[in-house]
């Protein structure tokens, strides 16, 4: 914190709680909105008087309006929230939380973002933070990768007030498999097109292959180009995984189960499962990144959170890419913490 910073609240030492409260406030209204104050009561312990006041004062400055169908922030009230983001990060201990698990996961960045208990809200601010570091790194034309999973495709739901650049390139990291199919890499992929005026990539392909399948399928012209694609890959972004969760969600034989159990399988990300140590210990037939890919990706970023996921993102980490930026919630980073025997806030 700087001298100038330190002087200001040496005066004013109420300023950080105050500051949390309206940012807070105004922060919930962009994230939910249109929205009632009714809906914002109980934040920061306010009640629906306090909630109103705050409300009136950011509707009176031009930050938020209010219409029939609820509050909305204006345009004004994006540029203050993302001017003020890091302030508020720093002030309420999410920046230095971040800065510990740097420290403890060897990676180039880790992101907080309030709260935990991977609710929606918690999504869609995890969503946002990894929105803003895409278009702080990505150019027109660059390439994204991306894989499937309900975290990742928050992003997708941000992506069009986010700023990223045009013209970006989207595609599938892998094939695709059962359930949500809005989940789905390949549906991630074209609603970040849609959403940021840019183009996708298809991988119309299962997530798991007969081996004797994947050959003939290397020819095929669709897969020869999303293979030169990867290759040219600015930025991944991804999710991680509980092992056995995922392992049962995709229907995996009970011989794979019990060697996954008897491994310690700990995390799954790109079709690899890791154990606690960040040690391959099983990895899918698919076609899609290869490891080697992975390694070479200028901005990988991997977005996951909630208190059940710290002990997979400690395992993936463990063999992550040096470069890779974290984008997690508050829950998840203090659990990774006190399972690292670090320092918890």
């Amino acid at each position: 914190m700087d001298a100038g910073t330190q002087s200001l609240l040496s005066i004013l030492p109420e300023l950080p709680d105050l500051l949390s409260v309206r940012y807070s406030i105004l922060n919930a209204i962009r994230q939910e909105g249109p929205v009632g104050r009714r809906s914002l009561v109980g934040r920061k312990n306010l009640s629906e008087r306090e909630v109103r006041a705050v409300c009136d004062l950011l509707r009176q400055q031009g930050l938020i309006t209010a219409e029939t169908s609820g509050m909305k922030v204006t345009a004004e009230g994006e540029s203050v929230l993302d001017t003020l983001q890091p302030v508020v990060s720093q002030w309420t201990g999410l920046e230095e939380l971040g800065t510990e698990l740097v420290l403890e996961l060897g990676i180039q960045k880790v992101v907080v973002v309030p709260g935990g208990d991977d609710d929606d809200l918690v999504k869609r601010r995890m969503a946002r933070a990894a929105c803003a570091h895409m278009a702080g790194v990505l150019n027109e034309g660059s390439v994204v990768a991306v894989t499937g999973g309900s975290t990742v495709a928050a992003i997708a739901d941000e992506a069009a007030i986010a700023g990223l650049p045009g013209g970006i390139r989207f595609i599938a990291a892998r094939g695709g498999t059962s359930g949500d199919v809005k989940s789905q890499a390949n549906m991630i992929a074209a609603m970040l097109a849609a959403a940021t005026g840019g183009s996708w990539t298809p991988l119309h392909l299962p997530e798991t292959l007969a081996e004797s399948s994947i050959g003939p399928l290397m020819e095929e012209p669709s897969v020869v180009e999303a293979m030169a694609l990867y290759d040219q890959t600015d930025c991944i972004v991804h999710g991680i995984g509980d092992a056995l969760e995922l392992a049962h969600r995709r229907g995996a034989d009970e011989e794979i189960l019990k060697k996954l159990e008897k491994e310690g399988a700990a995390a799954e990300a790109f079709g690899y499962y890791l154990d606690r140590d960040g040690s391959v210990i099983h990895r899918l037939r698919t076609i899609g990144l290869s490891r080697s890919q992975i390694d070479r990706i200028p901005h990988p970023l991997a977005v996951a959170g909630g208190m059940e996921k710290a002990g997979p993102i400690l395992a993936y980490m463990k063999q992550a890419p040096g470069r890779t930026v974290l984008v997690t919630d508050e829950t998840a980073a203090m659990e990774m913490l006190r399972l690292s025997g670090g320092e918890t806030k």
